[in-house]
Formats: structure tokens, sequence, C-alpha cells
């Protein structure tokens, strides 16, 4: 956590702006000096701390974190140098401004994640739709799913939800409210990229592994990002619901990054067969092309933030 500490040397107040970053089994106090008095605008503060924060991290990556061959080092440091990035954005701005960032970006979200399923709302409808105070009694299938989606999000962001069984359960739930789609893990066989996922009596069996396995790896430090993406992977390859399993699993997603401290990632429609084609390889065991995938998109989600800001 990034503070203001304040030294006393010969009877003097300075200023400085701290945080301790994790090395890999210590911590390195990275500090940048304010002054004798706190300056009223900390945005060039920041951007040095941000500076020394990457050169941190860059030199000592291969101790805080277990590096699969997947990325090259260079990879590896340009995530993170993404990470920080966004970390900063938001630490420059107020309360208020995060809000309207947030906002922002679950429209975009919602917008995205929806059309790949199918969805032909435009960006500004589902803007109409999140942004208006009352809902009409009958309302067509999209823009429920539009206000089951930002209950979804809200709760994602909240912090408040817990990677178990239960929890993704109900997070299904409040997304397929009202759609007339079955509740719960599915009951019958379903067919994706002309495939067969986890048959119905195999999914709560293969759900507890794919959780299990996922906490088992925190411990080991496995970067977050090679983490996620690849419980992404196994949580689509499962296809544990008869419906909405895309949706589910990119609000995971964003929910593992934020545990992280990754912040967000959105995949854009306009490259959901790229996505589908990734997530089929990895399926057949070659999950290089969704790596690349999901840090192209990471890229791109940290630019997006930039330009909405």
């Amino acid at each position: 956590m990034i503070k203001i500490e304040k030294k006393i040397i010969k009877n003097k107040p300075f200023f400085y702006l701290t945080e301790q970053i994790n090395i890999g089994g210590s911590y390195k106090k990275n500090q940048v000096y304010l002054g004798k008095n706190i300056p009223k605008n900390l945005g060039p503060y920041y951007d040095q701390l941000q500076k020394k924060e990457i050169a941190v991290i860059s030199d000592n990556i291969s101790n805080i974190f277990k590096l699969d061959r997947i990325f090259n080092l260079n990879e590896y440091i340009e995530i993170e140098k993404i990470r920080i990035k966004i970390k900063y954005l938001f630490k420059k701005l107020t309360k208020h401004q995060q809000e309207i960032l947030w906002k922002k970006f679950a429209i975009r979200f919602i917008f995205e994640s929806n059309a790949i399923e199918g969805s032909k709302l435009s960006e500004k409808e589902v803007t109409n739709i999140i942004e208006k105070k009352s809902r009409k009694k009958e309302e067509g299938r999209e823009t429920v799913e539009v206000y089951n989606s930002i209950k979804a999000f809200e709760i994602i962001k909240s912090g408040n939800f817990v990677l178990n069984q239960r929890r993704i359960i109900e997070l299904h739930k409040i997304l397929i409210k009202g759609l007339d789609i079955e509740e719960g893990y599915k009951k019958k066989n379903n067919i994706v990229n002309n495939k067969e996922t986890i048959s119905p009596g195999r999914v709560r069996n293969n759900m507890s592994t794919l959780i299990t396995w996922w906490h088992e790896q925190k411990k080991v430090k496995l970067h977050p990002f090679i983490l996620t993406t690849l419980f992404h992977d196994r949580f689509e390859h499962i296809h544990p619901f008869s419906d909405g399993n895309g949706r589910v699993g990119r609000l995971i997603y964003i929910w593992m990054l934020q545990e992280f401290g990754y912040s967000v990632i959105l995949f854009e429609n306009k490259n959901h067969q790229s996505y589908f084609s990734a997530l089929d390889q990895a399926d057949n065991s070659k999950p290089k092309k969704l790596y690349y995938h999901c840090l192209r998109a990471y890229k791109k989600t940290a630019n997006y933030l930039s330009k909405e800001n």
C-alpha cells in the first residue's frame, strides 16, 4: 500500500511517498522524496514511484514468481509493467473519478461479454439500459441480460466474492435470472466447438479439483496472469452450466486478476473467433495461443483505461 511517511530529522519534517514491495521472501522499500511539505499535486511523484517500482520488479521477477516457459522473461516484465501502469492510473484519480472509470469499464465489459455470446445490443444501448433508474414490466431478453450482468459485475467488484462452488453457482444464477435457463450445474451433455464437454455427472468433482488446484498454485507462486488464464481455460473446458459459461468465466477472470492486484481484462467481441479458437487449441493441450490472446487483451485493456481516464 502506498502511503506518505513523515520523518523528523534535526527537528524538521521531511515527507516521502513510500511502499513496501515484495521481492520474493523479503520486502524492499520503494520511496520518493516529497519535500518538507506535502505537495498538493502528487501526480509527478507517483510517476517517479512507478518508474522505481518497475525497476525493482524487473530486477527481482525471477525471485518473486515461479516463471513458466510459456512467456519469456521480457514478456513477464511487460505484464508487470501493464499491472503497474493500471495501478498508478487509478492511484492518481479521486474516488469519484475512479467510480466513473469503473462504470465506463463495467458498461464496456458487459457490452463485449454479452456480444460474444450473441447479444445484438450496441454499447450505447447497453449504456442507456444501465443508466435508466426504472425498469419496465416487460423487457426483452437482451435487456434482462444487461441488468443481470451489472448485478453480477458489482458482486465481483465488491470484493465479497469467494471462489467456491456455491458462490460460482450463485453468480451464474444472477446472470440467468428471468432467461429461462436451467439453474445449477448442467444436467445434460453440451457441445462446444463440435466437442463434448465434461459430462454432467463429473462436473462437481471436476470443479472441486479445479478450485483446489487454484488455491495450491497460489502457494507455489505461479505467476498470477498464467494461473488466471489457466483457470479460465479449464473452467471453460468443464463448461459446468447448460448456458452462461463464458460470461461466468470472464467475470471470474476479472475477480482473480483483482485478487492478485492485476486489475481487469476486456475480451472484445470483434476478436471472439480468435478467442474461441485459442480456447479450442488449449483444450487440445496447445495453450500458447490462449496465453498470447489474453496478453494482447490485457495490453489493450490498459490502453483503453488510459484513454477513458
